[in-house]
């Protein structure tokens, strides 16, 4: 199976590995040039959660386009769960999804092109 390495989402190394049951070790030297985010996937059944990394001192400003694309999925997750809440908890899940929301329209405006 391929095993990819990602860097702010794009595809920075892939490794072949045997989906044999065995664990095995499995390795990538990645270079960042500037802060991001790096995950590792098996397409299309497996991500990791992102291990954000900061170079020299600056923090990680991510693409508008990826910041665009958690607003929509944010959006998206609020239309599949907002009747699902408690009557008593619909208040404080909204609210969270709406600082949700404001953090990524900030992410958006503050985002490279990269």
């Amino acid at each position: 199976m391929q095993v990819e390495f990602l860097i702010d989402g794009h595809v920075a190394a892939t490794r072949t590995l045997a989906a044999d049951g065995q664990v095995r070790d499995l390795a990538a030297e990645l270079t960042l040039q500037q802060s991001g985010w790096v995950a590792v996937r098996i397409l299309p059944s497996s991500h990791t959660n992102p291990i954000w990394v900061e170079v020299a001192g600056k923090p990680m400003r991510p693409s508008r386009r990826s910041a665009q694309w958690c607003l929509k999925a944010v959006d998206q997750c609020w239309l599949q769960k907002n009747g699902q809440f408690k009557a008593g908890e619909r208040a404080e899940a909204e609210a969270a999804y709406d600082r949700a929301r404001a953090t990524y329209r900030r992410l958006i405006e503050e985002g490279t092109d990269r």
